[in-house]
């Protein structure tokens, strides 16, 4: 979790009842809870922190899948199973952020508008202007920018989210392109199109579906008799 670069760990416990008087000393945005504590469990402090005026999200890190139903109709945000695996980890913490942003629009702003991504082990964090398209392979999320491919712990709907306000658009359900770095746009079958990117030799769909809603933005109407 330190490798996060936006998150900041403020106290640590090791039983519910220092959790609850860490969390009311710190008031922190997002805590991570094990089922198992001394002397009550984590359920019984989540259920505390879901009768706090301002709680905050809840994310538990446990052994013990039976109890994934009950951690939700708590108060749980996500719940992650051991062993741990790092972009699982991460995954759960950047679904905590967005779910903050909504209910806080400030405690996230930054002058910088940044995209974090994986290389090897290290996060790199990309200007939103320089990605050219975000898309899935497999399991995976992928972020091209800059000719470089990188891979993202954020699924492609969370993605696209963090996006909202700049250039960029759902062209499929694999697919969110900058609208900045199309070059060209090529029809394909039943009225759906390709695209070709600034940067990379991926040709990137448009779907049937969001290609009426797609011509409208890059303002196509003017050729409709050629397309």
């Amino acid at each position: 979790m330190r490798k996060l670069p936006w998150l900041d760990i403020v106290d640590e416990a090791e039983n519910a009842s220092a959790g609850l008087a860490a969390i009311l000393a710190h008031h922190p945005e997002l805590v991570f809870l094990d089922i198992e504590m001394p002397q009550r469990t984590g359920l019984d402090l989540c259920t505390e922190i879901a009768q706090l005026p301002d709680p905050p999200q809840v994310i538990f890190a446990t052994a013990y899948h039976h109890y994934a139903v009950e951690a939700f109709e708590l108060c749980a945000l996500d719940y992650i199973l051991k062993p741990y695996h790092l972009p699982r980890v991460h995954k759960a913490a950047y679904k905590a952020r967005l779910a903050i942003a909504k209910n806080r629009p400030q405690a996230l702003r930054t002058p910088l508008e940044r995209l974090p991504v994986r290389a090897d082990e290290k996060v790199l964090l990309i200007p939103y202007d320089d990605v050219a398209v975000a898309y899935t392979n497999g399991r995976d999320v992928l972020v091209s920018a800059k000719g470089a491919v990188h891979k993202c712990d954020l699924s492609l709907q969370e993605l696209e989210e963090r996006l909202q306000g700049h250039n960029f658009y759902r062209t499929h359900r694999s697919y969110v392109v900058n609208l900045d770095k199309i070059l060209e746009i090529s029809p394909w079958f039943s009225g759906s199109y390709v695209l070709k990117i600034e940067g990379i030799p991926l040709e990137v769909p448009v779907s049937r579906k969001h290609a009426k809603d797609f011509r409208s933005r890059v303002g196509l109407w003017t050729f409709k008799h050629g397309f």
